[in-house]
């Protein structure tokens, strides 16, 4: 169980069954010694040098401490199926985001594919413009006299000093 667990799990589980065996076997109040050997009923008897009885058994406690563990085993198992089914969420969520972002991807690059052709196709046309701009200005040049040609005044000076 990782340590996460531990925490998530019930508070008291463990503490209390260390608890329910500590007050069972507690001989006196104030006595805060843990006995583990079995109890015995009468140890005057066997200090007396007199024929011991078998020692008794709290079968009744050793049971309650089963059933508890049992009940601690199963809130932790009920936990463990709880993360579980939380993970399974999570993943099944992660695998729809991602499916959802590989059809966003996808379209993006049809998106992006088409806006290249259309880049090529408008740089095609603006060397195709830029060389029929070409052949128009030396047309024009050929066709109207040389570029060495004086410019003639504008006509739009009329009424001004000139300098």
């Amino acid at each position: 169980m990782s340590e996460q667990a531990v925490k998530d799990a019930a508070p008291s589980s463990g503490n209390s069954i260390l608890m329910r065996a500590w007050q069972a076997n507690v001989t006196r109040p104030g006595d805060k010694i843990i006995n583990f050997s079995p109890a015995t009923s009468d140890t005057a008897s066997a200090s007396d040098g007199g024929t011991a009885s078998p020692p008794q058994r709290d079968w009744v406690s050793a049971i309650d401490l089963v059933q508890e563990a049992a009940e601690a085993i199963r809130i932790s198992e009920e936990r463990a199926v709880d993360l579980e089914n939380q993970l399974r969420s999570v993943i099944s969520q992660a695998e729809d985001e991602v499916r959802q972002l590989q059809k966003t991807l996808a379209s993006n690059q049809v998106l992006l594919s088409q806006a290249e052709d259309r880049a090529r196709r408008a740089e095609a046309r603006a060397k195709e413009a830029e060389t029929w701009l070409v052949r128009i200005y030396d047309a024009v040049f050929t066709a109207f006299g040389s570029k060495n040609k004086p410019v003639p005044a504008e006509t739009g000076d009329i009424g001004q000093d000139a300098p």
